[in-house]
């Protein structure tokens, strides 16, 4: 026995990664997932497992290990966003008190609004990839989410994911916690030491299970931040905006997923005024993409349909 290299295609010059965007590193499962940058279409993700064999002790020795390659590919979609501006339209309104006196004022944004505008358009790109990142379906997404695969779109693809559903069709505050304690017992044996293994969910989800702690009595489990615990056990249970209205459930090691960028010198955010059309334009370019390592450490929660 050695290594075992079946699960892995053809070799192809997969690159090393130094850079991070740092507008895409956060937000959700940008918070908890690896970072992976430099991927301008596809890349490998590339892991190694190892077995261990125990044998009798003796003169002679028998190899019964074996290391096995594994690799998944990360693709990720090309997203452009921007935006036309016009100075001029803010006259006539309370808004013309911010415009500069003279030309140069319809030239560019107020500063007054400038700051408030910016915040508000890099927070609204973090939701949007944070709705992506998760509910994401190149085949029948719409709009936003037409871009590249979420996680739910990979979990449901990969066979050796758990699939864990006890006849529900909702998840309620009657039933949500029995539906966590479900999904825990169907944890492998070997992720149940591992510190950050957290069950992702909706928000409306949370409040179920905050709800439902509070209906048992159990008052000295209390979230902070938005993230608490499983009543008795050490996995976190982490509310996500992309996770909500899916009444969808994930409970998987936090290593275990990556979101993919380019996050090179290609990338740009970019605001100016355009001679050409009188306006202040605003642009950026940027790739993003999920995959997960292990579908075997991984359990999953669907209702069943009515």
């Amino acid at each position: 026995m050695g290594f075992n290299t079946a699960g892995l295609t053809a070799y192809i010059e997969d690159q090393d990664f130094a850079l991070m965007a740092q507008m895409q590193a956060t937000g959700d499962l940008a918070d908890i997932a690896n970072i992976q940058t430099g991927v301008k279409g596809s890349t490998h993700l590339q892991f190694l497992t190892t077995s261990v064999v125990f044998a009798a002790d003796a003169c002679s020795r028998s190899a019964a290990d074996t290391t096995t390659f594994s690799q998944r590919t990360l693709v990720v979609g090309a997203i452009q966003i921007s935006e036309n501006l016009c100075p001029k339209d803010l006259n006539g309104f309370w808004t013309q008190t911010l415009v500069k006196i003279g030309k140069a004022g319809e030239e560019e944004l107020p500063a007054g609004i400038e700051g408030v505008w910016a915040d508000k358009k890099m927070n609204a790109i973090k939701n949007q990839l944070a709705i992506s990142d998760i509910q994401g379906d190149l085949l029948s997404g719409t709009n936003n989410l037409s871009y590249y695969d979420g996680l739910l779109v990979n979990v449901d693809a990969d066979g050796t994911v758990v699939n864990y559903n006890n006849g529900e069709t909702d998840i309620t505050v009657a039933n949500v916690i029995s539906i966590l304690q479900g999904m825990w017992l169907e944890l492998p044996d070997n992720m149940m030491n591992m510190m950050n293994v957290s069950f992702l969910v909706g928000w409306d989800t949370y409040q179920l299970y905050v709800n439902a702690l509070i209906n048992a009595n159990l008052f000295h489990y209390k979230g902070e931040d938005g993230v608490t615990k499983l009543h008795g056990t050490n996995v976190s249970i982490k509310p996500m905006t992309g996770f909500t209205g899916t009444k969808r459930i994930v409970l998987t090691n936090e290593d275990n997923l990556t979101v993919g960028m380019d996050g090179s010198s290609d990338d740009s955010l970019e605001v100016w005024f355009s001679q050409d059309d009188r306006v202040v334009k605003f642009n950026t370019n940027f790739k993003r993409g999920i995959q997960h390592a292990f579908g075997n450490q991984i359990v999953e929660f669907t209702k069943t349909i009515s």
